[in-house]
């Protein structure tokens, strides 16, 4: 029953994250040949500041939450932690957003050389607040598997976002219908989320009798979300220093492009740390063993496929969902996209550090990946140009891959379907056939390629027999339930 669910739960967040990324892509093409690359680079800029500056107000609480009430039963316990929490991330993420506010007019001279997006800067700032509070209510309905109210808020703001920004562009709002449409999804989403909270466990004064220990869990973990930024964004911030804010915006629709095969892993990872968690804590160590293997196995499947794809159509996918002037960046994407395979692989091996309670050696692998990526941006960008920062980053991922998978094997093994792996590979390759041969000049035609490619994917998983008996057996019990 415990499997079932757990497959039932990622089925359901996949369905969710398929839904959100539909959003993001559509908005995608919305904001770059309404805005520009200018604008865009702006907007860029803002989001990647408020993707810094928010786990510093969270300070790793959301993952101690995790860590220490996915098994609690007692509902006092509960409220104590929950609110807490909460409170306490609200206090941070005041503070951060309030300097932010204050100081808009150095961070835009310093991000876009141009002090006149300090108004912008001045609107963003509230997000960092929204952020933080809005990921603590969130990962309640994750922490607790209520996957079905995580699934419909995720939903909520995807689809929100696009449909406001919609409206606010279409009544000539211009940047500000992106900024301001998050700010007014995201305050909705917390309120609604604290509703449903409250419904469940009522609500209370904290007295803040945990937060000692969770934030002696989580604040290790809070130089890991600003190092992994330095990995993942910082390359945005030297490019608009370098280039400005045209290169940015150009770079960063081909990195929105390539990385989306790290939401291939956005609904595995979610349900995948919790159910670890608590199998660890149970001491089923060899059913912990089995969900990583199969992680690893699956997101594979799915995620060597999109390189090998990604590799083919970059150019016809940036001219699709963008405009001649972001057609530079075409040559980022398949780069960007391996990059997120080693990524996605390392959030699923880094699980380990975390069930064993090393989350210092977290701090390790990120640091040296992030040292690496900011020494080599700084070389690369010059000579390359954005093309330089898209290799910063593939060799950065995987440098973290690398330096988790040497430090695992001291504290728990992992068998690798190495045949499984080689089958993908091969079955990838005779997926490019359609792509190649297909005219993918229009959306229509791109989606049939696509289409088409998966199909022979799949028949060439199957003739390859990459699914055994039994996994064949629970895959088709789980759809019939």
């Amino acid at each position: 029953m415990h499997h079932k669910k757990f497959i039932k739960d990622v089925g359901i967040i996949g369905i969710t994250q398929a839904t959100t990324s539909l959003a993001a892509f559509l908005l995608l093409p919305l904001i770059t040949k309404t805005l520009g690359p200018y604008d865009y680079g702006i907007w860029a800029q803002i989001s990647v500041t408020v993707s810094l500056l928010t786990p510093l107000g969270i300070m790793g609480l959301q993952m101690a939450a995790v860590r220490f009430l996915s098994a609690e039963k007692d509902k006092q316990k509960i409220q104590e932690s929950f609110y807490s929490i909460l409170l306490f991330v609200f206090v941070t993420g005041l503070v951060i957003s309030s300097a932010v506010f204050l100081l808009s007019d150095n961070i835009a001279s310093f991000m876009l050389q141009d002090e006149s997006a300090s108004y912008y800067v001045k609107a963003g700032a509230g997000l960092i607040l929204l952020g933080a509070v809005g990921q603590i209510v969130t990962f309640y309905f994750r922490i607790f598997r209520q996957i079905n109210f995580f699934g419909a808020l995720t939903i909520y703001k995807s689809v929100g976002h696009l449909v406001l920004t919609t409206v606010l562009l279409l009544n000539g709002f211009g940047l500000m219908s992106v900024i301001g449409a998050n700010l007014i999804v995201m305050f909705t989403l917390f309120l609604l989320a604290l509703f449903f909270i409250y419904r469940q466990i009522g609500i209370v004064v904290p007295k803040f009798c945990y937060i000692k220990d969770f934030l002696k869990f989580g604040a290790p973990l809070t130089p890991n979300g600003l190092i992994r930024w330095v990995t993942d964004s910082s390359d945005r911030y030297i490019i608009g220093f370098l280039l400005g804010a045209t290169m940015v915006g150009i770079y960063n629709a081909a990195y929105a492009i390539g990385s989306l095969i790290q939401l291939f892993i956005t609904p595995l990872q979610m349900i995948l740390y919790p159910e670890l968690a608590r199998l660890y804590d149970e001491g089923d160590h060899d059913t912990v063993r089995l969900y990583l293997s199969m992680a690893v196995k699956y997101f594979s499947m799915i995620a060597i496929p999109a390189v090998f794809g990604l590799f083919v159509i970059s150019e016809p996918l940036i001219l699709l969902f963008t405009t001649e002037e972001f057609v530079e960046g075409a040559g980022v994407i398949p780069v960007v996209a391996l990059g997120a395979f080693f990524a996605g692989l390392f959030q699923i091996l880094i699980n380990i550090p975390l069930l064993v309670k090393k989350t210092k050696l977290n701090l390790y692998i990120q640091l040296s990946a992030a040292i690496a990526n900011l020494v080599l941006n700084i070389i690369l960008i010059p000579i390359l140009g954005i093309i330089g920062a898209a290799y910063a980053t593939l060799l950065s991922f995987l440098i973290m891959l690398a330096l988790c998978h040497c430090i695992n094997v001291n504290y728990y093994m992992i068998n690798y379907d190495y045949i499984a792996f080689l089958k993908c590979i091969i079955a990838s390759g005779f997926m490019l056939f359609p792509l190649l041969i297909f005219n993918n000049n229009s959306f229509a035609s791109l989606i049939e390629a696509i289409i088409i490619s998966m199909i022979v994917y799949f028949i060439s998983l199957a003739l390859l027999k990459f699914f055994s008996i039994k996994e064949r057996k629970f895959i088709i019990s789980i759809f019939k339930r």
